[in-house]
């Protein structure tokens, strides 16, 4: 894959992100209107399907191709012993994943989604499985408690490769993308990313990632506390941001999310490192939120705290911490759920029900 450099496809990308089509959005709510049911009583399944036709154009969106986009790469922080897991697992998950063999990759292949397993700076000497796609910028990150992770450039071709690997899958005829991330330690690197954008306590940010000790949970507050302190108020430069203190996994996310945006398609976020891009994305253009749907509220302890920064309604609660992507097939179930219901169910006319007895509800509390 050809990457470009100095912000040319990451500045074309931004610059053609438009905001929904508002006039669909309309159409697809008269047509929840005229079914047989409370008006607004579907909460969530008809806010996602009017939301959904805004993103495509479409008054009833169709998503019958879908994938999940997951980034791997390693992490230099990993030296500062914040992971339970050797570093080899980065590798060892992303060829498990590549076969088919991963928690995502389970739930995935029953909804017949494509999981697409990008090495973007995985360590390794690349003769790992050919089914993942080699796209690494550099193996490996630097260690962010003593100095950035990457340089400015590396971090912007790390967006670039999301970008580029989405904007091919759309071109494909893919209708919905998730996003999902593999690297041991990438738990700290988007705690220190969220730290830095929000100036949140740390303690809020920092939590047990894949499963850590106390004492680890002491050292990974710590690491993070010292490498969001090297900013030195520079936190509103995301790109400096996610150069300094990110991971190169992270990096490529934010690029999928932005293509998901100029391409006018859904994107689904699965738990907190892909939500911690997610919030990248949305500060490199505030439109971009409008394109995605947040999956589950992951267990880790900053998940809430980084959907309300999002402005997002997590669908589900289900105590989940796995990553990979492992959110976003169910919520494609979901999105489909909806979408067949407004297709299927009968209206006022057909049922001979005087439309407007039944009160609307949409947007009322009690």
């Amino acid at each position: 894959m050809e990457m470009q450099s100095k912000m040319g496809l990451l500045q074309e990308t931004l610059e053609s992100i438009r905001p929904l089509n508002y006039e669909m959005m309309v159409e697809a709510k008269d047509i929840w209107d005229s079914l047989t049911h409370p008006v607004g009583s579907l909460g969530q399944l008809e806010e996602m399907t009017i939301r959904l036709a805004g993103i495509t154009g479409e008054p009833i969106s169709s998503l019958e191709k879908r994938g999940i986009v997951v980034m791997a790469a390693d992490n230099g922080v990993y030296a500062e012993d914040v992971s339970s897991s050797p570093q080899v697992f980065s590798l060892l998950l992303s060829e498990a994943m590549a076969r088919g063999e991963t928690g995502v990759a389970a739930l995935a292949a029953r909804q017949k989604a494509e999981v697409v397993v990008v090495d973007i700076g995985l360590i390794s000497d690349g003769t790992y499985d050919k089914r993942i796609r080699n796209c690494c910028i550099r193996k490996g990150t630097k260690n962010i408690a003593n100095e950035a992770a990457m340089t400015r450039e590396e971090a912007i071709q790390a967006i670039e490769v999301g970008i580029s690997i989405a904007d091919e899958l759309f071109e494909k005829g893919f209708d919905i993308l998730g996003t999902g991330e593999l690297g041991i330690a990438n738990t700290t690197t988007s705690s220190a990313v969220l730290a830095a954008f929000t100036s949140a306590p740390i303690e809020d940010c920092v939590g047990l990632g894949g499963g850590i000790t106390d004492a680890q949970l002491i050292k990974k507050r710590a690491v993070v506390r010292r490498a969001v302190a090297r900013l030195k108020g520079e936190t509103q430069d995301v790109i400096e941001v996610l150069a300094q203190v990110g991971g190169l996994d992270i990096c490529g996310l934010v690029g999928v999310f932005l293509s998901a945006a100029k391409n006018r398609r859904p994107v689904v976020i699965d738990g907190l490192i892909s939500s911690v891009a997610a919030l990248a994305a949305k500060r490199l253009h505030p439109i971009s939120v409008d394109y995605m749907f947040a999956s589950h509220l992951s267990k880790e302890v900053a998940a809430a705290f980084v959907l309300q920064e999002l402005c997002l309604k997590p669908l589900v609660t289900l105590d989940m911490r796995l990553g990979e992507g492992s959110g976003c097939p169910f919520t494609f179930d979901i999105l489909d759920s909806a979408l067949y219901a407004m297709t299927h169910m009968g209206t006022y006319d057909k049922t001979g029900i005087t439309e407007g007895i039944l009160v609307n509800i949409r947007d009322r509390e009690v």
